[in-house]
């Protein structure tokens, strides 16, 4: 419980990633998990997930690192950063499902599946979304449709330029969705599909290194928060769960901190949970559970406070002023009320029957 007057606070590009890890991290002590927040490059593994982080030292960009596979970033007119959390060792075959709960890009960006192979070295890019420009700004040379979608094939050359292998000369293989993917759905990239129609173009890939869900920025502002998992049927403990059903809840909620922890229960079962960050944004789950709906706050603690604008229910607009089951806001110097969008205490908004 936070020993302060809560109501107060209520109102109040294209680059390699280095494979060497510097150690400058800050760890965040939080009540369920921890959470680690990045702001120099590093690699390894968080949730059984590998994650990496590298930024050129321009500006600000950090990356916290959530439950399970999931990662937020924060970047403020930084030069060039890339990360993201996925596998240490790629897979052609392999099925790759993310919900990015958040993303809001303010210049050039990038939401893309990405990763190496060496022999022949390549770096590529499987783009579903981006800021101000659409990459790589060359050629398409074909098309691919996949995964609901249709993604334009690009192939370019990087000459004495950083690689995983060193100062290399190397191609970088695209495909770069039409239409950018909308957020706070669960996406599905089948990597085969994207690896076939570079082969059909002679864009052989080699023996896979790393590969990751990763968010980039370039000489720009924005935030995101992504959930990557393997397969197209769950996205674990703090993703959306389940791939489809005849349920939907949308939540929308920020932090004030960027690193805040809830859960979104149904019939006292934690169907989903994510990581927030500190710009209002829509978080989605789909399943076929029913009962009681309640948004959880987990981590109370430092300047952690959560607010949760309302719910939608399969289309039809809860607010959170509106429910009287309120466990989290600080209240009359305790936690607990009603009838306010504040959690500013580990609490939970009750918000009716699904």
């Amino acid at each position: 419980m936070k020993r302060h007057n809560a109501l107060l606070r209520q109102s109040g590009w294209l680059k390699s990633l280095s494979l060497a890890a510097l150690a400058c991290t800050a760890s965040l002590g939080i009540a369920t998990a921890q959470a680690q927040t990045l702001c120099d490059n590093q690699t390894g593994t968080s949730g059984g997930f590998y994650f990496t982080h590298w930024t050129d030292g321009g500006g600000s960009a950090c990356m916290t690192l959530g439950a399970d596979g999931n990662y937020s970033y924060e970047w403020s007119n930084t030069g060039n950063f890339v990360g993201g959390k996925g596998w240490s060792t790629g897979s052609s075959n392999r099925v790759i499902s993310y919900n990015a709960g958040n993303y809001s890009p303010s210049g050039n960006s990038y939401l893309t599946l990405y990763g190496w192979t060496t022999n022949p070295l390549v770096e590529y890019y499987v783009v579903d979304s981006w800021g101000s420009w659409r990459p790589p700004g060359a050629s398409s040379v074909g098309t691919v449709t996949t995964d609901g979608g249709t993604y334009d094939l690009y192939r370019t050359q990087r000459v004495n330029q950083p690689s995983i292998e060193g100062t290399a000369t190397f191609y970088q293989y695209w495909s770069v969705r039409t239409s950018k993917r909308s957020q706070g759905n669960n996406n599905t990239i089948t990597f085969q599909n994207h690896v076939d129609a570079w082969a059909s173009q002679g864009w052989n890939l080699g023996n896979h290194n790393y590969q990751v869900m990763a968010t980039e920025g370039y000489e720009s502002s924005g935030s995101s928060n992504v959930t990557v998992w393997e397969g197209g049927s769950g996205g674990g403990s703090s993703s959306s769960s389940g791939g489809g059903g005849s349920n939907e809840i949308v939540v929308r909620a920020r932090g004030t901190n960027g690193d805040e922890s809830i859960n979104l229960r149904v019939d006292n079962n934690t169907v989903a949970s994510w990581t927030l960050s500190t710009t209002m944004s829509n978080y989605t789950w789909n399943g076929n559970n029913t009962g009681g709906i309640v948004v959880e706050f987990t981590n109370d603690g430092g300047n952690r406070d959560v607010q949760v604008d309302y719910i939608q229910v399969n289309g039809s607009t809860r607010q959170s002023e509106d429910q009287s089951y309120n466990t989290g806001v600080w209240s009359n110097n305790a936690c607990g009320g009603s009838n306010s969008e504040w959690l500013h205490c580990n609490g939970a908004i009750g918000y009716g029957n699904l």
